[in-house]
């Protein structure tokens, strides 16, 4: 007792908080472990919305959604996953840093003080984290503050079960030096190797001052701060043996994380098991940091070198074809011969003839059957172009032609010859030509209101949570479509998704399409993927339509391939239309870019990288028929839906940084992409006013969004940013152009 006051005398008050524990913790872990911190460090910059804000990856952790709620549950079910990244947090960090620590070993249950200790990062991102949750729910989600604290509530539940219920693991298994001194020295323990630690013994390491840290004071039992013991009467051996029986035990946790990947990954398509994609997220996140972990314990200071080389290894392997997991187009064969993907056989079907006398022929009787159909004898033609930009487009989309629809009395639709875009606006525009055309067709259909909450219901968390749970392990799921087999990925999760946020209305092929719209009973719609190895354009349509592809000018290239012919013999018709909505949105990383059954294989990407309007096959189409048209309407109305402004003023110069200067010719080529597709659309329409002997007028519908009032590009939409595009039909902008399409389409009765 006398040694223990007299030790507390010396010790200075500045020594007790330098040298407390938790403090030397944080400095060892950013002098030492800034891989560790890597994660800690993404996981911050999600939550403050800082990372992958304009895709809505914040949006999976602020509002995560488990069976298609966000409820007590669903963050019960995120804090379980927190409570796991934690855990393994500590417990790699416990097997790189606990012999830095040797009066560990003198404490009962070392490890479990060690999580006491190693509170700072984990208490910090839980508390910011409630908050942000909380903040964000009530300010863009609008929902009641009483809700986000039960939800803070099954948060902090979910997280502290897995912590305690690991602990108690810990409790019941966790030994310290003292139990070791009062056994025999030889003889009692044989360790194993556990999963992600080599056998090099703790005492082998130099004892140097550079490898111990100094600790001063600790929080022991019941959150007190105590003195550090010291532990240089402690022999070597007995003190690697308290190191080594806890890595141990920790072994099976660590086995238990990956099985636990593994199980959600095999039965991923069981809404039970399609937990919130940001605990999917975390779990990964888990996954990673015992792999880190393991590299560390087997290669210390070579562990970037084999990290490197190993990236370089599978680099390799991934270009045999035993590793090559490309997605897939549904209703396509891949079994059968593939077609050849060169200069001359892409010619020899731009310059068949015969298809494009049969698709011309084909096509005016097309437009003769929606001349009829409209019972006027010089009738408006409307040709609408969509944008894409995810879930905000297809809601834009989808509100504003109802809209003007309404404001029409259905004269919009029913002038309607051709609907052409990219990515969400396609897809808003396609579930609306169902609606229309089962509410003309059919007995009954839901009320509008209920459309909208079909399509701007979340889509991006079984993206992400496949994307994690198959994706990354268990690539040779399959599942069978038509007649054939495909392998299960991120592409299939968002194809269900949409099948049922749009009640299965669009859970055709795309020859189920092609009587509906010869008959006039719906408008021809057009998507145009890129085609990612020459940037060429895929047109995917229902109907032949060779004539936007043909080419018999020598030593000219045309930019368009199409799709049902060429790839004929491979079902083009095939073709589930989800598929092709599916390859028409692939952003990059988002979706993984569809592999089509050609020799050499081409790969599709989003048409919004070539034409995010489908302006250019707007005006291919006008021209095909442009004699057709003079004769026999009385204008022709282009409606472009915009998801931005089309001016825009350049934002103040400013000094960059080092880091700007050196991504700038980068950045200027993404962020002015859209600007540059705008230019060239407006000179195509200046040149078609002059070869075209009628009368063009282009109407647009803008989503009213900027810098200072933004909407993700992303397959989750927070209420207040619906809110917000509910909002933009009131502008003036809007109603002036509803007002205009009203009384052009009405001068046509």
């Amino acid at each position: 007792m006398t040694k223990s006051t007299g030790r507390k005398s010396e010790v200075k008050r500045w020594e007790r908080i330098v040298y407390f524990f938790p403090v030397q913790l944080l400095f060892v872990h950013l002098k030492k472990n800034l891989i560790l911190l890597l994660f800690w460090l993404i996981l911050f910059g999600i939550i403050l919305k800082a990372i992958s804000l304009k895709y809505g990856i914040p949006y999976l952790f602020l509002q995560p959604e488990y069976l298609g709620k966000v409820n007590f549950l669903s963050h019960l079910v995120l804090g379980v996953s927190l409570g796991g990244f934690i855990m393994a947090f500590n417990l790699t960090s416990y097997v790189v840093n606990g012999f830095r620590f040797p009066f560990l070993a003198t404490v009962h249950r070392p490890f479990i003080k060690y999580c006491q200790n190693n509170i700072i990062i984990p208490l910090t991102f839980s508390v910011l984290y409630i908050y942000s949750m909380i903040t964000f729910q009530m300010e863009y989600e609008q929902i009641e503050f009483s809700q986000t604290i039960i939800n803070a509530i099954g948060f902090v539940a979910g997280n502290l079960l897995f912590i305690i219920f690991t602990l108690s693991y810990f409790l019941i298994t966790n030994i310290s030096g003292q139990s070791f001194r009062s056994q025999k020295e030889e003889g009692v323990f044989n360790p194993v190797n556990d999963l992600f630690s080599n056998s090099r013994k703790w005492s082998s390491l130099p004892k140097t001052a550079t490898k111990q840290w100094k600790v001063t004071t600790y929080i022991g039992n019941w959150g007190r701060v105590v003195l550090a013991r010291e532990s240089s009467h402690y022999k070597p051996e007995t003190l690697e043996k308290v190191f080594a029986h806890n890595r141990i035990n920790a072994s099976l946790f660590q086995a238990g994380i990956i099985l636990s990947l593994f199980v959600l990954g095999w039965f991923n398509d069981s809404r039970w098991m399609m937990i919130p994609a940001s605990a999917s997220i975390l779990l990964f996140f888990t996954i990673l940091i015992m792999i880190a972990s393991a590299f560390y314990s087997w290669f210390k200071g070579w562990t970037s070198v084999v990290i490197v080389g190993l990236i370089f290894l599978l680099n390799l392997l991934s270009q045999q074809n035993t590793f090559d997991y490309g997605s897939q187009a549904y209703g396509l064969n891949y079994d059968t011969i593939q077609t050849t993907y060169t200069q001359a056989n892409i010619r020899a079907f731009q310059e068949n003839n015969d298809y494009y006398k049969a698709d011309i022929k084909q096509s005016l009787k097309l437009l003769e059957n929606w001349k009829d159909s409209t019972n006027d004898e010089l009738p408006v033609a409307v040709f609408i172009n969509v944008p894409g930009g995810g879930l905000r487009s297809a809601l834009w989309t989808i509100m504003s032609l109802n809209e003007a629809n309404d404001i029409s009395k259905s004269k919009l639709w029913r002038n309607s010859v051709l609907i052409s875009g990219s990515s969400g606006g396609v897809v808003g525009a396609a579930y609306l030509r169902e609606f229309i055309y089962r509410r003309n067709y059919q007995d009954s259909v839901p009320p509008f209101g209920a459309i909208i909450n079909d399509l701007s219901s979340d889509k991006l968390n079984p993206v992400a949570a496949t994307a994690v749970l198959n994706d990354i392990f268990l690539k040779f799921k399959r599942f069978e479509y038509g007649e054939y087999h495909y392998r299960n990925d991120r592409s299939r999760a968002f194809e269900v998704q949409l099948n049922k946020d749009t009640r299965g209305w669009m859970n055709r092929t795309l020859n189920d399409y092609k009587k509906l719209e010869f008959e006039a009973k719906m408008p021809l719609m057009l998507m145009a993927p890129t085609i990612s190895n020459d940037g060429r354009k895929l047109i995917i349509a229902s109907q032949g339509v060779s004539y936007l592809a043909h080419n018999t000018a020598p030593n000219q290239i045309n930019e368009n391939i199409e799709f049902s012919r060429f790839f004929a013999a491979q079902g083009a018709k095939n073709l589930s239309f989800l598929s092709a909505l599916r390859m028409s949105a692939t952003f990059p990383y988002v979706f993984p870019a569809t592999k089509l059954p050609s020799d050499p294989s081409i790969e599709i990407l989003d048409a919004g990288i070539r034409d995010n309007y489908g302006f250019s096959n707007t005006l291919k189409f006008l021209y095909s028929f442009r004699n057709w048209l003079a004769d026999n309407t009385q204008k022709i109305v282009i409606i472009q839906v915009r998801d931005q402004q089309k001016f825009i003023d350049l934002k103040s110069s400013k000094n960059r940084s080092l880091w700007e200067s050196l991504t700038q010719p980068f950045g200027t080529f993404y962020t002015t992409i859209l600007d540059v597709q705008d230019y060239a659309m407006e000179d195509q329409i200046r040149q078609a006013y002059e070869w075209y002997d009628g009368e063009i007028e282009v109407i647009e519908f803008i989503l009213d969004r900027s810098e200072t009032n933004p909407i993700s590009l992303s397959w989750h939409l927070t209420q207040k940013e619906k809110d917000r595009i509910q909002s933009s039909l009131d502008s003036e902008t809007n109603t002036k152009a509803f007002i205009r399409l009203h009384e052009i389409l009405k001068s046509s009765q």
